[in-house]
This record gives C-alpha cells, structure tokens and sequence, in this order.
C-alpha cells in the first residue's frame, strides 16, 4: 500500500508541539534545537499555508467565474425583454 501525502489532526498536534519545543528550547539556550524546530515549523507550516492559499484561490476563482456568468445571464435576459415588438389586434374582414 502506498501512503499518500496528506495534512490531518496529527500534522496539526505535530505543529503546536514543536512550536512548544521551539519555544523550551529558545528560552534554554539551545541553539541547534531551536534552529531546527523553527525551520521544520516554517516549511510544515508554509506548506499546510500554501494549500490552504491555493484551495482559497480556487474557490475565489470559481466564484468570480460564477458572478460573471450570472451577470451575463442577467444582462442576457434584461435584453430580450426590451426588444420592441407590436401588440396589434386585428379582424378579419369579409
């Protein structure tokens, strides 16, 4: 079976641990622990970020092409009622 790349709960969990760790380890002193935890918290975090900013980027896309056809629709249907037409009676004379 293989595993597929995925953010859930425990990337989440993951990230608030080691920003915790981050934070013990700055306050201590260690510098080559600190290092690490605040780049895996910059690349994990900008990542789950990136995902985010592209899911919200389609959704506005989609949106906007939505407003768009609707307006098109509106403009559409706005302009086949004004047409000018004749509303004449008439007899048939014999």
């Amino acid at each position: 079976m293989q595993r597929k790349w995925g953010f859930g709960f425990g990337t989440i969990f993951s990230l608030i641990v080691v920003y915790f760790i981050f934070l013990y380890s700055r306050d201590k002193g260690w510098a080559l622990l600190a290092f690490i935890s605040k780049w895996y918290l910059i690349i994990v975090g900008g990542l789950i970020a990136l995902s985010l900013g592209i899911i919200l980027l389609v959704l506005l896309v989609s949106f906007l092409v939505f407003l768009f056809a609707m307006l098109r629709l509106h403009r559409l249907k706005r302009k086949q009622k004004t047409k000018a037409y004749i509303d004449a009676e008439y007899k048939v004379k014999e």
